[in-house]
């Protein structure tokens, strides 16, 4: 078994430090053709393997890959290869959960290297994800994939056909990879898919501020993790502080709206998706590696009532709070702006504990005192 991480070739170039690669194919025979060779070279040279495929293309996926000349009954008995299929991995219990999926790959890459692998190359057929149903879920999905991968040594493949998605789903798609093959050709984080400086800045600072906080990241810590010049810096972003403000307003950094998009997605009534937003809450948390609520750290940090993330932090609270009130009113509480006032205190206690213990028990904790405080509470 190799000692040492190895240089990943696809399309005929080398990966680089793109991790995450979105590979557009007009059909199976040339996305046969692309990854053949990535998957032969990553067996050869001691890496790891596994390959998510459609339940109906199993077998011939595997005929595919002895045709090849792999020894695929070997690979499989080492545990260098794992062939599974949507039904045991995308579509367990016959729906896309994407927390519930970007746990299996985590625990796939950890499987890999507690095996002693130095990388993980995985594979993941897209057809089932066609409809439009699971767009956002999906595109939630792929963003958290690519922060996972970031950094790592290994490498996750999605192939998407051009036969079967919509034009829509294939440039969203293609704007959370690392890297895309289009039309058999590898385009890097250097190439024609690189995104914009601003997003990139964006995207540094939602990385660094996370890990290191916003006083401790540096400007020039953020140009160099964009990879833009100091004047494109400054042609964006005035200052730092113009920097913090445009991060804590973008999508990503707003919890709240995925958060939402899931409760109200829940089929109970709306008294019972107020114990429900705790649950949703608490996955939240430990899909974000309990990282926490970016308002609530920044708050912290920066206390000077003239920065502009002041207001924003604000402006975020109240539409939190307005969030749990329209519930409470929808579900007949009466004093529903007080007790909003209150879960909404249980919720950041909650968050903030769970960040410091690195559990999600301080969620379900903070559920069970809401759900009393709302059988004590009056109602119309």
């Amino acid at each position: 078994m190799a000692a040492a991480t190895n240089s990943i070739q696809l399309a005929g170039e080398s990966l680089g430090g793109d991790r995450h690669v979105c590979a557009l194919v007009d059909g199976p025979d040339e996305a046969y053709e692309l990854l053949l060779p990535f998957i032969r070279d990553g067996l050869e040279h001691g890496d790891r393997a596994f390959h998510i495929v459609d339940p109906e293309a199993r077998a011939a996926h595997i005929e595919r890959l002895a045709a090849s000349g792999i020894d695929v009954a070997a690979a499989i008995d080492s545990r260098q290869l794992a062939v599974t299929t949507w039904a045991d991995s995308y579509l367990m219990d016959g729906r896309f959960e994407r927390g519930a999926q970007l746990d299996r790959i985590r625990q796939m890459l950890a499987e890999g290297a507690s095996l002693g692998y130095p990388q993980t190359r995985g594979i993941g057929t897209m057809e089932w994800s066609k409809g439009d149903d699971s767009h956002d879920d999906l595109l939630w999905y792929e963003s958290r994939l690519s922060r996972l991968l970031r950094g790592q040594p290994d490498v996750v493949i999605c192939t998407y056909d051009l036969n079967v998605h919509s034009a829509r789903t294939i440039a969203d798609v293609l704007g959370v990879h690392h890297a895309a093959v289009i039309g058999g050709a590898l385009r890097g984080s250097g190439g024609a898919m690189k995104s914009s400086a601003r997003d990139r800045l964006l995207t540094a600072a939602s990385e660094l501020f996370y890990e290191n906080g916003i006083q401790a990241t540096g400007v020039d810590a953020l140009i160099a993790a964009a990879g833009v010049a100091k004047a494109t810096f400054y042609r964006h972003f005035p200052s730092k502080d113009d920097l913090v403000a445009a991060w804590l307003r973008q999508p990503r950094t707003r919890w709240l709206d995925d958060v939402r998009v899931r409760v109200e997605k829940h089929p109970a009534n709306a008294e019972g998706r107020i114990p429900y937003f705790f649950d949703v809450v608490g996955e939240w948390l430990e899909e974000a590696e309990f990282r926490g609520c970016p308002y609530l750290n920044v708050a912290v940090e920066i206390t000077g009532p003239t920065h502009p993330a002041r207001k924003i932090i604000g402006e975020y609270l109240q539409e939190v709070e307005d969030y749990l009130e329209g519930m409470l009113a929808q579900a007949g509480y009466r004093q529903s702006r007080a007790l909003a006032a209150q879960l909404q205190t249980l919720t950041a206690g909650a968050i903030s504990l769970a960040v410091a213990r690195g559990t999600g028990d301080p969620v379900l904790a903070a559920k069970d005192a809401a759900t009393n405080l709302l059988a004590e509470a009056p109602r119309t």
